[in-house]
């Protein structure tokens, strides 16, 4: 029987854990914290077992994992992946010191932000990017990119029960990411249109599983925020420094986290939670968010633009992240181009944010 290693036991790694011992693997799950991992070892005793039955994918009545602050504990892992913090120097030095102990396994990230490549440099071990979306154990998405063959990488996550998409090409935020920065940085101009639960109740009426402004509580405010600081390292447009759009958003994450407010974890962001459900807020009106459709579609655009995958690629792993029927481009062509354009000039008119300058080819 293979061994799986999970190195980090926070909301992500330790759903993932449950994920490869509910598939029959023997887990390891690595943390520095003992505090984290036994926040983990409660998670996967009952609310991760719930989750996999919703998911339809329970298999176990118990999850038999080893859970561990000894590094040495992963030498006899086959496949090892860490989703530590979102910090490229920390994700560097894990690998560096992991090699050391794990001689035969495959190294993978789930990192949200950075190429794997960058991280496969620093460390001088190859590392592929295997990218669940969030909720894990819900969401079907595994995005896998890397250097080399990538049949076992995918031969893992159908294992686990997972709809594995292999990308063309490398680049930080990787196809999902890169839409949902976009998204992000956007919802600072929205805030114009109505507030993050009218915003939130409209995209529920469009079908969606989760609001916005909820998503980004699910994936945690302070991940948001190193996600947001990476990813505006290499584009210009989700720099903070280069629109008060963008600044705004960075601001109102910065002044959650430095409160203690991360989101689901931590109880409170955007909204207030209730276990595993946010406490609802009363709307009375609902939002036009036209827009956010048409800076999805836009990035949507760049990443094919890019070669990072093809359109249909990008439809794939929307849905497949979001449970919509629906991907950026089979929006754009119910909703109509142009409508979508109008709406990209009118707000980079009004603040002069490449985050709304419209894609040249988004009419073809």
């Amino acid at each position: 029987m293979e061994t799986i290693g999970i190195a980090g036991a926070g909301t992500m790694g330790s759903a993932i854990s449950a994920l490869f011992a509910n598939a029959g693997y023997e887990v390891v799950l690595y943390d520095i914290s003992r505090e984290a991992l036994e926040r983990a070892k409660k998670r996967n005793a009952r609310e991760h077992l719930l989750e996999l039955e919703r998911a339809g994918l329970k298999k176990r009545e118990r999850l038999e994992i080893k859970y561990t602050t000894e590094l040495s504990d992963l030498g006899g892992c086959d496949f090892l992946l860490e989703a530590i913090k979102e910090d490229l120097m920390t994700k560097v030095d894990f690998f560096r010191r992991a090699k050391e102990v794990c001689r035969r396994a495959l190294f993978a990230t789930n990192t949200s932000s950075y190429m794997p490549s960058e991280i496969s440099k620093g460390a001088g071990v190859n590392v592929f990017l295997f990218h669940f979306s969030n909720p894990p154990i819900e969401m079907p998405l595994v995005e896998i990119s890397g250097t080399g063959d990538p049949s076992k990488y995918v031969e893992y996550a159908q294992k686990i029960g997972k709809r594995p998409v292999v990308l063309r090409k490398q680049c930080r935020g990787a196809v999902l990411n890169r839409m949902l920065c976009a998204l992000g940085c956007s919802l600072g101009y929205a805030l114009k249109l109505g507030s993050p639960y009218e915003i939130d109740a409209t995209v529920k009426q469009l079908g969606f599983r989760y609001g916005f402004f909820e998503w980004l509580d699910r994936i945690g405010l302070d991940i948001c925020l190193d996600v947001l600081k990476s990813m505006g390292e290499v584009y210009q447009r989700f720099s903070s420094d280069a629109t008060p759009v963008v600044k705004f958003v960075e601001e109102v994450l910065r002044t959650f986290v430095d409160s203690g407010k991360l989101g689901k974890k931590s109880g409170e962001g955007f909204y207030r939670w209730s276990g595993e459900e946010p406490v609802p807020e009363p709307v009375e009106n609902y939002a036009g968010i036209t827009l956010l459709i048409a800076v999805t579609v836009n990035e949507a655009h760049r990443i094919v633009e890019d070669g990072i995958a093809d359109k249909e690629t990008v439809n794939e792993v929307w849905k497949l992240a979001t449970l919509y029927p629906a991907g950026p481009f089979e929006l754009a062509e119910a909703i109509g181009y142009e409508a979508l354009i109008e709406g990209l000039k009118e707000a980079y008119e009004e603040t002069g944010a490449e985050l709304f300058k419209p894609v040249t080819r988004s009419v073809s």
